[in-house]
């Protein structure tokens, strides 16, 4: 995942990567979804990592009809729970240590 963070992409050449109209994804960054990691002379830029949290996005909304403010809310939820389980596992695999 590193690789991605290190690229960089204009709005348009996003849109385009990802075959989205300019207004649906202002709508998303509007939303919170994702955010430009820098803006240059009014051009916004988004990491390669952007990608993957997008799809997400697209899916919710497509798939399961959420709007996007819901999406936004699912997509921190979902994050939160990934955050949560990776945490204990952590802490289950200290706990063996000191079982064992």
């Amino acid at each position: 995942m590193t690789i991605a963070r290190e690229l960089r992409f204009e709005l348009d050449e996003l849109c385009e990567r990802l075959e989205m109209p300019r207004e649906l994804l202002v709508t998303i960054v509007e939303q919170g979804i994702i955010e430009p990691v820098e803006v240059r002379d009014d051009r916004w830029l988004f990491d390669g990592s952007v990608t993957v949290r997008l799809s997400r996005a697209v899916r919710l909304h497509r798939d399961l009809d959420v709007d996007w403010s819901g999406v936004a809310l699912a997509l921190e939820l979902l994050e939160e729970l990934e955050q949560l389980r990776e945490e204990n596992r952590m802490l289950h695999r200290r706990l063996r240590r000191f079982i064992e």
